[in-house]
């Protein structure tokens, strides 16, 4: 699928990018089920290999090893869930650059938030919203109406007209 296929149709550009959007979140869901049935069964392989050679020897700490295995492997599984959680609930978010990015991803990582049934990381809402506090630069703005450049405070003088706040407002958000 590309963009020029799509406008081709008659959608806006707009519309492309939400298109793109979704299909994104489902590729990403989908690879994430891939790599945890991945990961799982390649846990599973190293814990039978493991376990055979162990009772082959007639070792007696088989067992504390084999569980160690498994929870090492439900430790991989369950960061790589956290991390496809996290790609994912980044992906509704417009950065100001890649950078931002990566930025942001591997502050959210280092928080390590809990992980939910149903694939979310809890408290992710309020990390964004104190993250847009600590650094708003790091988000591309938001489409809105002008601020007002002398701050309500009746004794400074407004910059300019509301005529040319307006344009400068007009040609900053649509450069």
């Amino acid at each position: 699928m590309k963009t020029e296929d799509l406008k081709a149709l008659g959608l806006t550009d707009e519309q492309v990018q939400r298109v793109f959007a979704m299909n994104g979140e489902e590729l990403n869901s989908l690879k994430a089920s891939a790599e945890t049935l991945k990961a799982e069964r390649d846990a599973a392989r190293n814990q039978l290999t493991t376990a055979n050679k162990k009772l082959e020897g007639y070792d007696p700490d088989w067992k504390t090893k084999a569980e160690q295995a498994q929870q090492q492997a439900q430790q991989q599984v369950s960061a790589l869930k956290a991390q496809y959680a996290a790609s994912n609930a980044v992906a509704g978010l417009k950065f100001s650059s890649a950078s931002a990015r990566k930025a942001f991803l591997a502050d959210l990582n280092a928080k390590k938030l809990p992980l939910q049934d149903d694939g979310t990381l809890l408290g992710f809402d309020d990390f964004v919203k104190s993250y847009k506090q600590t650094d708003p630069d790091a988000f591309a703005p938001e489409a809105g109406y002008p601020a007002v450049k002398d701050g309500g405070d009746p004794a400074h003088a407004a910059s300019g007209s509301a005529r040319e706040q307006f344009t400068a407002w007009f040609n900053e958000q649509f450069k």
